[in-house]
């Protein structure tokens, strides 16, 4: 039976705010915005980079500035601030070992996905790769995900409401990380992951 199990990237694998936050600030200093709050920051991590740069900036064109300002800096900072959470290498192994299907859907571009997991030494542990594309969420990017793996069984895991929302909207079950950077919004789901092991004892209650 083939078994899939779709991660999200950012708060989920990724401590993001370990260098994302400083790389919007950076980001954001170069426009004369110097008051926004780590908390703030944080509470924009995982909506579609269009969707991030508009709470910010109304100029469509300062918004793609400030994004391309802000990968820049991410890709810099993350080689000596990025992590893991703890735990997700040895989940990541143990599922491997026991023949699951591992993927990435995120609101992220490819470039990005591929930078964090290489980075963070999660690369080759992944089969499959689902970006955001032009136009779509992440409703969306999941149900072409799951249309080109073809599942028997599959499950969504992720921090935030849209990682939540395209489980549902795919109709298969959902594990909320609770040490994710928004707990209220899914503490709601199938399973809520207390650690990142716990993600382990999640899968086996929804999908076996």
């Amino acid at each position: 039976m083939k078994k899939l199990i779709v991660f999200d990237l950012d708060g989920t694998l990724n401590q993001t705010k370990l260098y994302a936050v400083k790389a919007t600030q950076k980001a954001l200093a170069e426009y004369g915005i110097t008051d926004k709050s780590e908390e703030e920051i944080i509470s924009y991590f995982g909506a579609r980079p269009e969707d991030y740069a508009k709470h910010y900036f109304s100029d469509p064109q300062t918004q793609q500035a400030f994004l391309k300002s802000c990968a820049q800096y991410e890709s810099q900072l993350i080689q000596t601030l990025g992590k893991p959470f703890d735990g997700i290498s040895e989940l990541l192994n143990k599922l491997k070992s026991e023949q699951y299907l591992l993927a990435i859907c995120s609101n992220s571009s490819h470039r990005y996905i591929t930078m964090v997991l290489d980075t963070l030494h999660l690369l080759e542990q992944i089969d499959y790769i689902q970006p955001l594309l032009p136009n779509l969420i992440k409703d969306d990017t999941l149900r072409l995900l799951l249309q080109q793996v073809c599942p028997d069984k599959a499950v969504m895991i992720g921090d935030r409401i849209y990682d939540k929302q395209a489980a549902n909207h795919n109709q298969i079950p959902f594990i909320g990380c609770g040490y994710g950077y928004n707990r209220t919004e899914i503490l709601d789901a199938d399973f809520v992951a207390e650690v990142p092991l716990d993600i382990y004892d999640g899968i086996k209650q929804l999908i076996g």
